[in-house]
């Protein structure tokens, strides 16, 4: 087996194994693809043949299988089983393979290497037979998008409600606060704990209480720490009677202890005898006095600072504990300056009816635990983890843990049962380890948000593929388009594909805008997303623009297809214009196809110029009847079966004086070769996504 490279991003994605490197172990997978697809093999058991049959990595015999539906011709069933279209064969498999590998993005240091990869695939699946798939289950590919979030189960409580209506509530009392409420009350919900860095005047003490009040039954504990703040002021003072009878005991009534919320000010200025004790009390939720151990009702710590901790100070294991880090700037607007200077904004109050009981509690944290990571937010955790790793976000395994769990208690208590991309938005305080790098972690989940309608670069491959009239399949036309014969039936064929192609896209258009007002409809009712940032919707506007010029391309292409004249017509254009003037004129021959406008020169290199140049000297340019040259007129259809080989160059040039044969002969024979013997024009160029 030859030694390949990895390709980043293609074979490998974060360093980890995701396609065969090897062409021969793609086209021996694809080869058992169609195998498996007449035994009606599961994806399990063809993974294991591939393995054991090439001793590839699994990960990477599962990328490869995995990727089987972007082919559109094969696909998994609802019984988890391979289908297959009517006459897909290995080379026609291979092919869309190739095609899709080299339109995905890769470095450029790369891109000699996806070459010959594609080109031996290629080479390897016309070297093999083709195996029987008469017997394999029919598949097509499926119409509509992708859900975003399937609904949860209808719960009995109307948790959901009430708390939209309670972060109403909140955001009428804390202007410019909207991200900070719901950050924190979603990490309460959560069981993790905050912190706001900001200076003094800001409403974190408020906050903080307003909060402990959305909670029923909640007592709320509060604390100015210092270094001289002693371990009594948090927990308690020590039982004098206990010390009497030799038992060594606080009495936390009313104390950290006892609290549901807890806001510790100016946290990280606390004594080492106090972080210590508080780094237990908050992560598991025990209180060490003695020889006790008392479970603590804690939902949550709010911690405030005007600073970062010293990254030299030992405070490193207290700030990890922080699930939610969020900076609090003072007010930025002038209405919400005024509002809060004239004392028009209203106190919070939290109705009783809206408090969230211990019942809700338990019913959110149950619900979240059965929430689904589906796999294009696994992918995008793995990548935003890698992203991490490289830019030193310090993120620990224990964070990563916490904040997935916050993810799918918003989740639940959003009334879903699996987490969708844009709750990665949620991540931006958790995973910046500063207020000043938050920007640069939000431009990370922002990569990872993508608009989720149209598989990347699918319909550029399909385009791809235009030119070699393999156009997947679409409902109504699922039959092969077949390959050579003369150029009216090839003329035909390409228009067939074009209409495929042109289905594809209305099918792709239909589920951007679906995903569109998918997610629309999502921000809208999601709770914990204060507003749905400006970058999301630049997504859709640059795919929709993407479509836009591909719809462009192809109905351009279409007016080409429309007839033989149109086509031979399109083929003249596609020749390249001359690269370099000389004195005079380089053509040899005028083209001229009968019926039409197209008049042309053509030079020895097969290029084309224009006979009618504009001069810039003012003088008078020669017309084409004092030009040298020889007229070649030609009808559209003689002009398509010549470049097909249907007739010789001699039987086109008949009519031509014998004295500008020789030269007329080398043009063609360059015009040929430069359009590649294609009596069909091939799909314009696709400007870059």
């Amino acid at each position: 087996m030859a030694s390949w490279p990895d390709i980043a991003g293609l074979t490998t994605v974060g360093g980890r194994a995701r396609l065969p490197r090897a062409p021969d172990v793609v086209v021996a997978g694809l080869s058992l693809a169609l195998q498996g697809a007449a035994e009606g093999a599961s994806h399990a058991t063809l993974v294991e043949r591939l393995v054991r049959s090439t001793r590839v990595e699994r990960a990477r015999a599962e990328g490869l299988f995995a990727w089987l539906p972007l082919s559109r011709v094969m696909g998994w069933t609802d019984a988890g089983v391979l289908a297959v279209a009517p006459g897909t064969d290995l080379p026609d498999l291979a092919i869309r393979y190739a095609a899709w590998f080299s339109t995905q993005p890769v470095p450029g240091d790369a891109a000699d290497t996806v070459r010959d990869l594609v080109t031996r695939i290629g080479e390897l699946a016309h070297e093999q037979a083709s195996p029987s798939t008469e017997a394999a289950p029919t598949w097509a590919p499926k119409a509509g998008p992708e859900g975003v979030a399937a609904a949860a189960t209808e719960a009995a409580s109307d948790l959901p409600r009430r708390l939209a209506e309670l972060l109403a509530h909140l955001d009428d009392a804390f202007l410019e606060r909207g991200s900070h409420v719901r950050a924190a009350l979603l990490a309460l919900l959560a069981g993790q704990h905050v912190l706001l860095l900001g200076p003094p005047g800001t409403a974190k003490s408020l906050l903080a209480r307003s909060l402990c009040q959305c909670f029923e039954g909640a007592d709320y504990f509060e604390y100015l720490l210092s270094r001289f703040t002693h371990p009594d002021e948090l927990f308690g003072p020590v039982s004098i009677p206990g010390l009497k009878a030799e038992d060594y005991r606080r009495l936390t009534d009313g104390f950290l202890p006892t609290a549901s919320v807890a806001f510790l000010d100016e946290i990280f200025k606390a004594n080492s005898a106090i972080l210590n004790s508080l780094l237990t009390l908050i992560n598991e939720r025990v209180f060490h006095h003695g020889r006790h151990r008392d479970p603590v009702p804690l939902l949550g710590v709010i911690g405030a600072s005007n600073e970062l901790p010293d990254p030299e100070g030992g405070l490193g294991a207290l700030f990890d504990r922080f699930l939610v880090r969020m900076p609090v700037p003072p007010l930025a607007s002038p209405e919400a300056f005024l509002a809060v200077a004239t004392g028009e904004v209203p106190a919070p109050s939290v109705p009783d009816a809206l408090r969230i009981s211990q019942a809700d509690l338990d019913a959110v944290r149950e619900a979240a635990a059965r929430v689904v990571v589906p796999p294009g937010v696994r992918d995008a955790l793995v990548k935003l983890w890698r992203t991490g790793q490289r830019l030193e976000w310090e993120v620990s395994d224990r964070r990563w843990r916490a904040a997935l769990w916050l993810l799918k208690t918003g989740a639940a208590a959003d009334g879903r049962d699996q987490l969708v991309p844009i709750d990665l938005l949620l991540l931006e305080p958790v995973l910046s380890p500063s207020p000043d790098r938050g920007s640069e972690v939000r431009e990370a989940i922002l990569e990872q948000l993508g608009t989720g309608a149209i598989p990347e670069h699918d319909l550029r491959a399909q385009w791809f593929l235009l030119g070699m009239d393999l156009v997947a399949p679409v409902p109504g036309d699922g039959e092969p388009l077949g390959h050579g014969g003369p150029w009216a039936l090839r003329l035909d064929r390409r228009r067939r594909g074009l209409d495929r192609f042109l289905a594809h896209h209305r099918d792709a258009v239909q589920r951007l805008a679906a995903d569109r007002g998918a997610v629309d409809d999502l921000a809208e009712q999601h709770l914990w997303l204060d507003r749905l940032p400006a970058q999301v919707l630049a997504k859709h506007i640059e795919a929709s623009r993407d479509l836009a010029h591909i719809l462009s391309q192809a109905e351009h292409y279409r007016e080409e297809l429309a007839s033989p004249t149109a086509a031979a017509q399109a083929l003249v254009e596609r020749l390249p214009q001359t690269s370099k003037r000389m004195y005079g004129h380089g053509s040899v021959v005028q083209l001229e196809l009968t019926g039409t406008t197209t008049k042309v020169g053509l030079t020895l290199a097969g290029e084309r110029e224009r006979l009618h140049r504009a001069r810039h000297d003012g003088l008078v340019q020669p017309t084409t009847d004092d030009l040298d040259i020889p007229v070649l007129a030609v009808a559209p259809e003689a002009w398509l079966s010549w470049l097909q080989g249907a007739s010789t160059v001699e039987e086109l040039t008949a009519s031509l004086p014998s004295w500008a044969s020789r030269n007329v002969v080398t043009a063609l024979g360059s015009v040929r070769r430069v359009l590649g013997e294609a009596a069909v024009p091939s799909p314009p160029s696709l400007r870059a996504p």
